[in-house]
């Protein structure tokens, strides 16, 4: 009997779970179709709504492009062409705030502030590989002045550079106002710390891997009405002019060695050298030779330099110009990112009816690698002088450089002290770039007068604090 009841319990079972299957597979077939139907809805309604989006912003755009094409005057187009690929944008934002306390020799204060700031934009035109224009603008002004000061807008480059000259890789021009920075800086440098220096010249570069040559003619400014065009025939184009010939040789390890000419037409009117040396009816040669470099097995890394520069010629037709000046320093690194150097300066003055030397165009001062060359101030002189200055600087970190320099001098030709300075600086690298510096100098002139011609024998202070920004 109970076999049986679990025969009838077995079957009953194979009746009831295949039905229920059977019902169970329907169902999910029947749910299956249902969600497929809204699936299919869903994408038929995105599909809609999408391209109603789409047309509401392309209707919103060409409504926009149309009132922005209204506004623009008859003449303008939709399409900006241009020859040149790349065209490059770059510049300079140079703000600076200084102090001054002090008295002149006769008594009178100079005590205060000033504020000034320089701003250039460059827009630099590469056609192929070979022809590049560039044209740079700057202005610089003191905080207070009216736009309408003698310090507004001006072309400081403006200069066309071909490559490949003749088919010769080696050879290039550059013809325009420029920049003319060689060597290290002492006889042309791009005096950067103020409004900087620039020629209206043609220069013609012929380099390669063992030595380079720079051939340049400038004309200088040499006075009112005189503005060298060709139309104007009756103009007497008595601009002074400058020659150079200047020979660089790279096949010392590590080194170069300078070999240059610099010839200056005076033309019988003011020829003007760097920071006011003035000099007339000049007719005078520069010869110079300068070698510099780095042994990286040395002190960590000791760099030298030495430079000689001599001038004859005549000055007024009456002197003669015989004058020699010399440049050498010497830096090296106490230990990872501490850095000392020492520098001397000689520069012969009038004496026994001979001129003076004649500073060019040098950077005496810079905001790059000639931090304070020769003092803060800026009123050591660079001629009749005899001068030593030793300084050192300390990486704080990535971003923040300390430093400290002592500067001394005499006079050339007498012998009497113009006195002492010592400054200190620092300067923080905010970003890539953008730089904070300060800096502070203490002027200790020997007597009254011998340092900037006017101040007095007593402690003078200089300051200042600039951002600067390049891009």
């Amino acid at each position: 009997m109970r076999k049986w009841t679990v025969l009838a319990a077995i079957l009953a079972v194979a009746f009831v779970v295949p039905t229920s299957f059977a019902q169970t597979q329907e169902d999910i077939l029947t749910a299956l179709t249902a969600l497929q139907d809204r699936v299919v809805k869903l994408e038929s309604e995105n599909a809609e709504l999408k391209n109603s989006v789409t047309d509401q912003n392309a209707q919103e755009l060409d409504s926009q492009i149309s009132a922005l094409l209204d506004r623009l005057p008859q003449q303008a187009g939709t399409t900006v062409n241009s020859g040149a690929n790349p065209v490059t944008l770059s510049g300079e934002f140079r703000m600076r705030n200084s102090w001054s306390f002090g008295d002149d020799a006769a008594g009178g204060e100079h005590d205060g502030s000033w504020n000034d700031a320089l701003v250039r934009l460059g827009f630099q035109y590469d056609f192929t590989g070979d022809v590049t224009a560039y044209a740079e603008l700057q202005s610089q002004w003191a905080f207070g002045e009216g736009a309408g000061g003698t310090t507004g807008l001006d072309t400081y480059q403006a200069w066309l550079e071909v490559r490949n000259v003749m088919g010769q890789a080696a050879l290039r021009q550059r013809t325009g106002r420029q920049e003319v920075v060689l060597g290290n800086q002492y006889q042309f440098g791009n005096a950067d710390w103020y409004d900087g220096w620039t020629f209206d010249a043609t220069r013609w570069d012929w380099e390669n891997e063992s030595f380079s040559i720079t051939a340049m003619a400038a004309k200088l400014n040499g006075g009112p009405n005189d503005n060298n065009q060709t139309s104007a025939f009756d103009n007497d184009h008595d601009d002074d002019e400058l020659y150079t010939l200047y020979f660089t040789l790279k096949t010392i390890q590590d080194h170069t060695l300078d070999l240059y000419w610099i010839y200056s037409n005076g033309h019988d009117k003011a020829a003007t050298g760097s920071y006011g040396n003035v000099v007339s009816d000049d007719f005078w040669h520069t010869m110079g030779a300068r070698i510099g470099g780095t042994f990286a097995d040395m002190a960590g890394g000791l760099n030298w330099n030495l430079e000689v520069a001599y001038q004859f010629g005549d000055t007024d037709g009456a002197n003669d110009v015989d004058a020699l000046a010399i440049e050498a320093e010497v830096g090296f690194n106490v230990t990872d990112g501490v850095g000392v150097f020492a520098r001397v300066h000689y520069a012969e003055g009038a004496d026994d009816g001979d001129a003076a030397y004649t500073q060019l165009f040098g950077s005496r001062h810079s905001n790059g690698d000639f931090r304070a060359r020769y003092g803060i101030a800026d009123l050591m002189p660079m001629t009749d002088v005899f001068s030593i200055q030793g300084g050192l600087s300390f990486d704080a970190n990535e971003d923040w450089t300390l430093g400290m320099t002592v500067v001394w001098g005499e006079e050339e030709v007498s012998d009497d002290d113009y006195g002492w300075e010592l400054d200190f600086w620092a300067e923080y690298q905010h970003s890539a770039n953008l730089a904070y510096g300060i800096g502070a100098a203490f002027v200790m002139p020997d007597e009254d007068g011998s340092l900037g011609g006017t101040l007095d024998d007593d402690t003078h202070f200089i300051g200042y604090i600039q951002a600067r920004l390049l891009f």
